[in-house]
């Protein structure tokens, strides 16, 4: 059987889809026939890529959430939101995180914090809200997009950055291992260096050009093109994947 990369007749979620990774994810799922709910905490930016799908992809369902990943509460509206417009949950993937590039001695504890409370408490609460609504289906797929960080240490983010994504990587491991039986998929996408907003605005020209100069490809990637790393990791081309940590870096690893 040749299994196809779509996800026509789907619904699911796509959180930190205002911009960057997450806005090119769900572009590019929407592309790939599923409906989606977009979460952001940004919420101008989160209609205009709500809008944009709609115009790009015509007869998708696309929802939009503001919310803060971080909050138990606005989590679980957010998926409840997903439940409302669609019926059913078949996928998740957590976009969201923010970055900050103090040196260690410098974090605050409330920046340590803060960190945690996005970058990993947010994809916990995702997936606890979310794994019981693929339970019910017998099926599913979580995608926890980490980094780069989480498989080594961060070029440009703190220690804390780098200890949030690490964090992410085994919870994704281990969900993978305690739901495999029941259907449910869960891997972490780890990209290297993208030309996201957030990059380019805590980043300086020499900057860009002394990680490129670093990359064996010789380049940054795009937001694209991690986009359709995700896409394959929830289609059903990716059927026996779990508990991966799939890396897009242009070969960052292997030096």
């Amino acid at each position: 059987m040749a299994w196809k990369l779509s996800l026509k007749g789907q619904c699911g979620i796509v959180t930190g889809a205002a911009s960057g990774i997450g806005r090119a994810a769900a572009r590019h799922i929407a592309a790939m026939g599923a409906d989606l709910l977009l979460v952001d905490l940004d919420a101008g930016r989160l209609e205009e890529a709500a809008s944009e799908i709609r115009q790009a992809a015509p007869g998708r369902r696309v929802a939009a959430a503001f919310a803060d990943a971080s909050r138990e509460a606005e989590v679980r509206r957010a998926v409840a939101e997903a439940l409302s417009a669609f019926g059913a949950i078949d996928f998740l993937v957590n976009g969201h995180g923010i970055l900050r590039r103090t040196a260690f001695a410098g974090i605050a504890t409330e920046e340590w914090d803060l960190m945690m409370a996005v970058n990993l408490r947010g994809c916990f609460l995702f997936c606890r809200e979310v794994i019981p609504h693929l339970l019910r289906r017998g099926k599913g797929a979580i995608v926890n997009v980490a980094s780069l960080a989480g498989r080594t240490c961060s070029i440009l983010g703190g220690a804390h950055y780098t200890a949030a994504k690490h964090g992410l990587v085994g919870l994704s491991r281990h969900l993978a291992r305690e739901y495999a039986r029941q259907g449910i998929r869960v891997n972490a996408f780890c990209p290297g260096a993208t030309l996201t907003p957030m990059t380019l605005t805590t980043t300086t020209p020499e900057e860009l050009e002394r990680v490129a100069a670093a990359i064996p490809r010789g380049r940054w990637a795009s937001p694209e093109e991690q986009a359709g790393v995700i896409g394959f990791l929830l289609s059903e081309a990716a059927a026996n994947i779990t508990g991966a940590c799939i890396d897009s870096n242009g070969g960052s690893l292997m030096i």
